[in-house]
């Protein structure tokens, strides 16, 4: 038998095989780490937490954002109002509709000059947009610091003695520190003019119904 064969300790010492390839357990057969990281992930990827944290933060993060820009380019626009009236004729200008009684000469360096000063708001606006959107990492940063997260003592029964496959209590929900997570906001979702649309879920990958140690 082979508890006579190898005595007690070396029973307790034995090692499973590979619940992946069957092969001898060695440290270099990483098919079961890499199973259990699969599942782990796919299980994250089910669980509605990680889907209502990353909705929330980038809501708030891409308003923040957009809001940030159309600071910036209300006072972009007020500025480039402002210098375009100190252009000479150009309230003439305005009164005819673009086309004042004025020299051709005049006329035609007065077009210069709007043209150029349309031109310097142009860019002006898109700089402006694209240092917004250079920020997202610190604005991402910022909202996912304001998401509490907590966890069941380790005492708890549901810990301690798990129900697989029934649920004994309802979920509890990830909250931010304000407020809950409001991810059907439709102010938000009008505001975004670059938001995505409907994600597709990955296909899940085949898994082993057991895993065994990492």
């Amino acid at each position: 038998m082979l508890a006579t064969a190898t005595g007690q300790s070396a029973l307790q010492e034995l090692q499973p095989s590979c619940a992946i390839c069957g092969a001898a357990a060695t440290p270099e057969c990483a098919h079961e780490g890499d199973r259990l990281k699969l599942a782990l992930d796919q299980a994250m990827a089910r669980w509605q937490g990680v889907l209502q944290i990353r909705e929330w933060v980038l809501i708030h993060a891409r308003n923040s954002v957009i809001n940030t820009f159309a600071q910036l380019k209300a006072a972009r626009a007020h500025a480039h109002v402002a210098y375009l009236q100190t252009l000479p004729c150009y309230t003439l200008f305005q009164t005819y509709g673009g086309q004042p009684p004025l020299p051709p000469q005049q006329l035609a360096l007065l077009h210069s000059q709007i043209s150029h000063a349309n031109g310097v708001f142009r860019k002006g606006i898109d700089e402006d947009w694209r240092r917004s959107c250079l920020r997202y990492p610190e604005v991402l940063d910022y909202y996912f610091s304001l998401i509490e997260v907590s966890f069941p003592d380790e005492q708890d029964s549901m810990v301690r003695t798990p129900r697989f496959g029934a649920q004994a209590k309802e979920p509890k929900k990830v909250k931010s520190r304000r407020d809950s997570l409001d991810i059907g906001s439709e102010k938000g979702k009008k505001r975004d003019r670059r938001r995505d649309g409907g994600r597709t879920p990955p296909p899940e990958a085949p898994m082993a119904s057991r895993y065994g140690r990492r």
